[in-house]
C-alpha cells in the first residue's frame, strides 16, 4: 500500500493536513500537498503520483475541474474530486473530465479508502485496455471508442494524446515505418476501424526524425485557444456554442494534411501535432492557415460570428522531448499569445520558461505573503486643487519581500490576478484602508475619503456586496468617504449586469470613480450610463501638459464634461508645478502626484498631515 503515491490539491491547510493524516494512517504515501490548480500542474509533472485528490472549489484562475481537465492533457493519472456540495451543474462539469468518483466532505476514513481502492482499479482495467489494443492494432469496438474520443465533436480526446506520446518515446527505432501518402491521419472517431493503424502510422512517421536519414525532421505541437470564446459562449448559449465549436473542428481538420491530428482538450482548446516537419518556417506557415481560415466569418443561427485564436509552438526534439514539457511549452506560448492581443501564434523560447519559473516562485511567496504580514498599504494624499489642502488618499498595496526587498504592484498584482489571490488580497486591502480612515476622522479629519481600486476578478464576486457592507459595518466608517476605483476596461466587458452592479453597491452609499481615464475604451455613454460619482485622468495626459496643446484640449474638455455631469475630477502623476499651474486654471477639483508627496505608510502620512494640511505648492 505504500507504493501508492497520493497528490492532494486544496487550499484549506488544515482540511488538507487532517485528510494527509487519514490517508497515512491507510498506509498510502503522500508526495506532495498544494492549493491552487497551477501548482497541480507543476507538481503533476515533478511528482509522478499515481493519483490525485482534487478540492473543485480551490481558489486561483483555475478551479479544480478546470484543473484536472488541464491535468489530463499531461498525465491519464486518476483524480478523485473533493468537494462540499454535490449539485447537478457542478456534477455535469465534473464529468466531463472523465473523474473516477467523488468524496463529500466530511472525509470518512472507510469512504476514502473504498473510493481510491475502486478508482486504482478502474484505471488499471483501462490501462491494460488499451495497452491491449495499441499492441495488436485490434479493432476499438464502440464501447472502448467512447473512451477516447470527445462526445461533441468525435475529435480523440487527451487519454488518446498521452498514448500517441509514450509509443513516440518508447518505439523500436528499427521498426518498419509506414507511408501516409494521399492519407489524413486526423482520426475522427467516427472511423473506430483504423484508428490503431493510423495511431501507429503518425508515431513510425514522427519517429523517423530521429533517423539518420532524415535528421532534419521535427514534430510540432500546436497548444490552440479560441480568444474571447467564453464570452461568445455565453452570449450565444450553450446549443449555438457547441455548434461553433463543432465549425472549429471541421475548420481545423480541413488545415491537417498528412500526418496531423487534431485532439480536443477541452472547451475551446486543441491540440495540434503536426509530424515530419522540415523547419520552424513550414510549422509558422502551418499556423498562419489556421489563423487565416478561423479568422472567416462563421455563420450561425442568420448571424455573422468572427472567431479568432492563440497559439503556442514547441519542436520535438529540439526543445524537448517528453510530452509534459512539450504541452507545458506549448501552453506558455500560447499564453504570451494571448497576452500580446490574439490572433497569433508564437514558438517557445527559453524566456518563456524562466518567466515562468520566476513567476511560480513568486507566486508561491505571495501565498504567504499576508500570513507573514509582508504585505502593506500605503497611502498618497489627495490634494484640492485650489486650496492646497490634504482632503484624502488612495491605497496603494506594496510588498516587503523579505529577500528581494520592495516589489512594485505591477509586478506581483498580475500574479494576485492570474493565481485568484486578489480576491483575499484585495478584500484585506479594503478592510485595512477603511479601519486607517476611521483612525483618521477619530483623529479629526472627519471629511478625509480614503480611495480603494477594486480589482476586475474582484468585482465579479457575487458577494462583493456583502464584504463590502461588512466591511464599513465592521469598520463603522461612514460609506460616502468610501471611494471604490476601477478601470474602464474591468467595466465594459458586461455593460448591462456590470451597471446593474454597481448600481447595487452605489445602495451602500460609497461612491464610484472612474479610473484611468482616456486610456481604455473611453465610450462618452458610459459616463451616462454608469453611477460614476468621479473620474481620474490618466497620468499620461497630465505628463509635460503645459507643453503640450493636444493633451491640454484634451483635459480642458474632460473637466468641462465631467463637470457638465456633476462628476468631480481627478487629475493624477503631477510632478511639476507647471502641470499644476495648467490644472488649476482648467478647474479641476483633485490632484495627487509626487510633487505633493509619494506614496507614505501610515504613520508617515499622519506626520504630513500634523506638519500641515496645506501643502506647499504656490497658490
Amino acid at each position: 500500500m505504500s507504493s501508492i503515491k497520493i497528490l492532494i490539491v486544496e487550499d484549506e491547510l488544515l482540511i488538507a493536513k487532517n485528510l494527509a493524516g487519514k490517508l497515512k494512517k491507510l498506509e498510502y504515501t503522500i508526495v506532495d500537498i498544494v492549493s491552487s490548480g497551477e501548482a497541480a500542474l507543476q507538481s503533476v509533472s515533478s511528482c509522478q503520483p499515481d493519483l490525485i485528490l482534487m478540492d473543485i472549489a480551490i481558489k486561483g484562475s483555475i478551479d479544480g475541474i478546470e484543473t484536472a481537465a488541464q491535468i489530463k492533457t499531461i498525465s491519464d493519472v486518476p483524480i478523485i474530486y473533493l468537494t462540499a456540495y454535490a449539485d447537478d451543474r457542478t456534477l455535469e462539469r465534473a464529468a466531463s473530465t472523465s473523474c473516477y468518483g467523488y468524496i463529500l466532505k466530511p472525509f470518512r476514513v472507510r469512504e476514502l479508502h473504498a473510493t481510491i481502492k475502486m478508482a486504482l482499479n478502474k484505471h488499471q482495467e483501462q490501462v491494460l485496455v488499451k495497452q491491449s489494443l495499441l499492441e495488436t492494432g485490434s479493432q476499438y469496438s464502440s464501447d472502448n471508442d467512447s473512451i477516447y474520443r470527445d462526445p461533441l465533436t468525435n475529435l480523440p480526446n487527451q487519454l488518446l494524446l498521452r498514448d500517441l506520446f509514450d509509443h513516440l518515446l518508447s518505439s523500436d527505432s528499427g521498426q518498419s515505418s509506414v507511408e501516409l501518402q494521399g492519407e489524413s491521419t486526423v482520426l475522427p472517431a467516427r472511423e473506430p476501424s483504423s484508428r490503431a493503424q493510423r495511431t501507429q502510422s503518425l508515431l513510425d512517421s514522427a519517429n523517423r526524425e530521429e533517423q539518420p536519414t532524415n535528421p532534419q525532421k521535427f514534430l510540432a505541437v500546436l497548444h490552440l485557444n479560441l480568444d474571447r470564446f467564453q464570452r461568445i459562449y455565453d452570449t450565444l448559449g450553450n446549443s449555438s456554442g457547441d455548434l461553433l465549436i463543432q465549425e472549429t473542428v471541421e475548420r481545423l481538420t480541413s488545415c491537417i494534411g498528412n500526418g496531423g491530428t487534431v485532439i480536443r482538450l477541452h472547451n475551446d482548446a486543441f491540440v495540434i501535432l503536426q509530424a515530419a516537419v522540415k523547419d520552424r518556417q513550414t510549422t509558422a506557415n502551418f499556423a498562419r492557415i489556421i489563423l487565416e481560415r478561423l479568422r472567416q466569418p462563421f455563420i450561425l443561427i442568420e448571424r455573422e460570428i468572427f472567431l479568432t485564436a492563440s497559439i503556442g509552438i514547441s519542436l520535438y526534439p529540439s526543445d524537448d522531448t517528453e510530452l509534459d514539457k512539450l504541452l507545458q511549452q506549448a501552453n506558455m506560448a500560447m499564453r504570451y499569445a494571448q497576452e500580446q492581443g490574439g490572433n497569433q501564434y508564437k514558438f517557445y523560447t527559453t524566456t518563456f520558461r524562466l518567466v515562468s519559473s520566476n513567476d511560480l516562485c513568486l507566486e508561491t511567496d505571495l501565498h504567504y505573503a499576508l500570513e507573514r504580514k509582508e504585505l502593506e498599504i500605503h497611502y498618497q494624499p489627495k490634494v484640492n486643487c485650489h486650496s492646497g489642502q490634504i482632503v484624502g488618499a488612495e491605497a496603494l498595496l506594496r510588498w516587503a519581500h523579505p529577500e528581494r526587498g520592495l516589489i512594485a504592484p505591477d509586478r506581483f498584482i498580475t500574479l494576485a490576478e492570474e493565481s485568484g489571490l486578489i480576491e483575499t488580497i484585495g478584500e484585506w486591502v479594503l478592510k485595512h484602508a477603511c479601519q486607517q480612515a476611521k483612525v483618521w476622522h477619530k483623529a479629526g479629519l472627519e471629511s478625509f475619503t480614503i480611495a480603494v481600486n477594486i480589482s476586475g476578478r474582484q468585482f465579479k464576486q457575487l458577494d462583493l456586496f456583502h464584504k463590502i457592507a461588512q466591511i464599513l459595518s465592521n469598520t463603522n466608517l461612514d460609506p460616502n468617504f468610501l471611494i471604490l476605483e476601477l478601470t474602464e476596461k474591468i467595466l465594459v466587458e458586461d455593460v448591462n449586469k456590470n451597471i446593474q452592479r454597481l448600481n447595487f453597491i452605489k445602495k451602500l452609499g460609497v461612491q464610484i470613480a472612474l479610473d484611468d481615464f482616456g486610456t481604455g475604451y473611453s465610450s462618452l455613454s458610459y459616463l451616462q450610463q454608469f453611477p460614476f460619482d468621479m473620474l481620474k485622468i490618466d497620468r499620461c495626459f497630465v505628463r509635460n501638459v503645459d507643453k503640450n496643446r493636444k493633451s491640454a484640449a484634451i483635459i480642458q474638455n474632460i473637466i468641462q464634461m465631467a463637470h457638465d455631469l456633476d462628476l468631480k475630477v481627478t487629475a493624477e502623476g503631477i510632478e511639476r508645478q507647471a502641470e499644476l499651474d495648467c490644472l488649476r486654471q482648467y478647474n479641476c477639483d483633485e490632484l495627487q502626484g509626487y510633487l505633493f508627496s509619494y506614496p507614505l505608510s501610515a504613520q508617515d502620512f499622519e506626520a504630513l498631515v500634523l506638519r500641515s494640511q496645506r501643502l506647499p505648492i504656490s497658490l
